[in-house]
C-alpha cells in the first residue's frame, strides 16, 4: 500500500510535468490559466456588467462571490471527468504493469489537488488587490478543500467502475456535469432559487461545499460545525461506497478492458 501511494505521487509528478510539454509557456500555464479565469470574471461581471452585491461594501463583491465557487467547481468537475476516462486511458499500462488501478486514479487526485491549491492561492492574491480582508478564517479552506477533492474522487471512482460496462457514460457524464453546474448557485445567488426550487440546494451535495467557500471569501465567516459534519459524512460515506465497489468490480474490469 505504501509503495503504491509513493508511486501515485510519482505518476502525479510526471503528469504535472508533461501536461504542457511542447507549449511555448510550458508550466507557466498552471499559473496563467487561473489568473485568466479570475481576470475574465472580474472584468466582465464586476466592471463591464456592473454587477454588485449588497452583502459587502466592495465594487468587486460579485467577483469575490464568484471566484471561489468557480475555481472549486473546476477542480471538482475535472477530477470526475478525468476519472471517468481513467480505465480506457490507462488500459495499456494496466495490462503491462502490475500496479493497482487505484494508483493511477490517486495520481489524478493529487495532481488536481495541487492545481486547486495554486488556484486558491492566486485568488487570495486577487482578494488582496481588491482590498478584501483575509483573516485566519481562511485556514478553514484547507480541510474543506481536502474533503471536496476526496468527495469528487469517490464519485469519479464509482462512475469509472461502471463506464467499462456502460459505454454511454463516457459521453453522458460531461453533459450531467454541465447541468450540475447550472443547478448550483455559483454564477447566481442561492436566494434566487431557494424558495422556488429548494430541492436544487437541499439535494445538491456540491452546494454544501461552495456555500462554505463563498461565506469565507465574502464574509470571512467560519463554517458551522453542522456544515463541516455534513460534508464529512457525505465525503467519507461516498468514499466507503467507492472502496467497496472497487474491491468487488475491479477483477471483472481487468478482464474486459
Amino acid at each position: 500500500m505504501k509503495n503504491n501511494i509513493i508511486l501515485a505521487f510519482s505518476f502525479a509528478k510526471r503528469d504535472f510535468k508533461e501536461r504542457y510539454v511542447g507549449t511555448s509557456l510550458g508550466q507557466f500555464w498552471y499559473i496563467l490559466s487561473p489568473i485568466i479565469t479570475i481576470f475574465i470574471y472580474t472584468v466582465i461581471f464586476s466592471d463591464f456588467m456592473k454587477m454588485k452585491l449588497n452583502i459587502i461594501d466592495n465594487s468587486y463583491a460579485y467577483s469575490i462571490y464568484l471566484v471561489p465557487g468557480l475555481l472549486a467547481w473546476t477542480t471538482f468537475s475535472t477530477i470526475i471527468m478525468r476519472l471517468n476516462n481513467s480505465f480506457s486511458e490507462k488500459s495499456n499500462l494496466i495490462k503491462k504493469i502490475a500496479v493497482p488501478m487505484y494508483t493511477f486514479q490517486l495520481s489524478i487526485l493529487l495532481t488536481e489537488l495541487f492545481l486547486f491549491i495554486i488556484s486558491i492561492t492566486l485568488s487570495l492574491v486577487f482578494l488582496f488587490l481588491v482590498d478584501q480582508p483575509i483573516t485566519l478564517t481562511f485556514l478553514w479552506m484547507i480541510p474543506v478543500m481536502i474533503l471536496q477533492v476526496l468527495f469528487a474522487f469517490s464519485i469519479g471512482v464509482i462512475i469509472s467502475l461502471f463506464t467499462p460496462f456502460f459505454k454511454d457514460l463516457k459521453e453522458a457524464i460531461p453533459i450531467i456535469i454541465q447541468l450540475w453546474f447550472w443547478m448550483t448557485p455559483i454564477i447566481y445567488l442561492s436566494e434566487m432559487i431557494e424558495n422556488k426550487y429548494p430541492a436544487l440546494l437541499i439535494y445538491n451535495p456540491f452546494y454544501y461545499f461552495v456555500k462554505i467557500y463563498q461565506d469565507i471569501f465574502l464574509l470571512s465567516k467560519a463554517p458551522s460545525y453542522d456544515s463541516l459534519i455534513s460534508i464529512s459524512i457525505l465525503t467519507f460515506s461516498t468514499l466507503i461506497i467507492a472502496g467497496y465497489l472497487y474491491k468487488k468490480m475491479i477483477p471483472t474490469i481487468k478482464d474486459i478492458i
